[in-house]
């Protein structure tokens, strides 16, 4: 797919490795419309060099695990530029809890995770798959993670989302296809305020104990975005950007 003069929809896309990938997205000529749902300073900075770029950008609060709420954005992306070729589902939330402490993860926090990393990215794809199909072709991307391929992370809530959400791509590029191409990115380790939550410690010993001895860097995760929004060949797909951790 061609990307210039597209419009491509990213949810929490308004701080961290969603902001990159939207700066990625406006490099390749698209008109961008972000999503946030608390961060409204950051989303508004991001819309601010989104524009700077000279893409027409635009941001809509919404939380994605509520139908109502992603309709009314879907519909406002529409009403501004018109189409939707790509949603990338990067919205997701998590908390910071050792596995083996069980007690320690609320059913709130339960259902709060798997609302937003799971049901989220389904009621987006399922809100913009008719205006993919329309137009005959489309791209939706999901920002998984390698917690979500080995257990591992930030809790086990997390990482079972993530692998949910793992099967969720691949369902929905059978479900979609042809027109509509469905794949995933599951990055490592990154230089985010989430990745910062572990600890400078934690950080350098997860580059060191990676093949190439460095964490990947969010323009790295955009890149391999990118990749997937322009192929056409490529479906049910998980790439894998972490620097070589995984294969330990």
């Amino acid at each position: 797919m061609d990307l210039r003069g597209k419009a491509a929809l990213v949810t929490g896309g308004g701080t961290g490795l969603g902001r990159v990938i939207s700066l990625a997205f406006a490099r390749e000529g698209m008109n961008v419309a972000i999503n946030y749902t608390k961060s409204e300073k950051e989303a508004n900075e991001t819309l601010a060099d989104l524009r700077a770029r000279g893409v027409r950008a635009i941001a809509v609060r919404a939380d994605v695990s509520k139908a109502a709420e992603v309709k009314e954005m879907v519909d406002r992306v529409m009403q501004e530029f018109g189409r939707i070729d790509v949603l990338m589902n990067n919205a997701g939330t998590t908390v910071f809890v050792p596995f083996a402490d069980l007690e320690g993860v609320s059913e709130d926090d339960w259902d709060r995770i798997m609302a937003v990393n799971v049901k989220g990215a389904w009621l987006c794809a399922k809100a913009v798959a008719p205006i993919m199909k329309r137009q005959g072709a489309g791209r939706i991307i999901q920002t998984t993670s390698i917690s979500g391929l080995r257990a591992g992370g930030s809790s086990l809530p997390y990482s079972v989302s993530k692998a949910a959400l793992t099967m969720l791509t691949r369902g929905l590029a059978l479900a979609l296809a042809p027109e509509i191409t469905v794949n995933a990115l599951a990055p490592g380790l990154i230089d985010t305020r989430w990745g910062r939550a572990w600890g400078e410690q934690d950080m350098l010993k997860a580059a060191a104990d990676a093949p190439l001895k460095r964490l990947p860097s969010l323009e790295d995760c955009a890149e391999a975005v990118v990749l997937l929004a322009k192929n056409d060949s490529m479906t049910g797909q998980t790439i894998v950007v972490d620097a070589g951790r995984y294969m330990h």
